[in-house]
C-alpha cells in the first residue's frame, strides 16, 4: 500500500482532495488528516497500483503532493489491548512504528522503520 501525503491551503476542503482521487476511480482504503505549518496535511492510501491515478488527480485539482510511502495495513481486534497486542507484535519483531492510524473495517494503517520485519511478524 502507498500513502501519499498532500498538503491542503486554508481556503480549500478536504473534500475537494478526496472527491478528486474518487472521481479518478481510485478506491482510498484510509486516510486522515491534521494540521500542517501551510494548512492541513491529507494522508490517502492506496493500493500500489493506484497510487500514480491518485497522486495525478490530486495534482491536477491543484493539491500538492509532499510525500510518499509505504505502509502496511493490518487487522485489528477490537476489544480492550487489542493495538497494544499488535504493536507489541511489531516490536518483538524488531521494527519500531512511525505512524499509525485506523482505516476502514477494522484495520489499522502503519509505518514501521521495518517493514518486512512488520510483515512477517503479522503474517500480511
Amino acid at each position: 500500500m502507498q500513502e501519499i501525503t498532500f498538503i491542503i491551503g486554508p481556503e480549500r476542503a478536504a473534500a475537494e482532495l478526496w472527491e478528486a482521487i474518487g472521481r479518478s476511480g481510485v478506491s482510498m482504503e484510509a486516510s486522515c488528516t491534521y494540521p500542517g505549518t501551510e494548512g492541513r496535511n491529507v494522508r490517502v492510501v492506496v493500493s500500489d497500483d493506484d497510487a500514480k491515478a491518485a497522486r495525478s488527480a490530486a495534482i491536477g485539482a491543484g493539491f500538492g503532493a509532499i510525500d510518499q510511502h509505504e505502509v502496511l495495513i493490518a487487522n485489528i481486534e477490537v476489544r480492550p489491548g487489542g493495538l497494544g497486542d499488535l504493536a507489541r507484535t511489531i516490536a518483538d519483531a524488531g521494527a519500531k512504528v512511525h505512524i499509525l492510524y485506523m482505516a476502514t473495517g477494522n484495520r489499522v494503517v502503519f509505518g514501521a522503520d521495518d517493514l518486512q520485519a512488520a510483515a512477517a511478524a503479522l503474517g500480511i
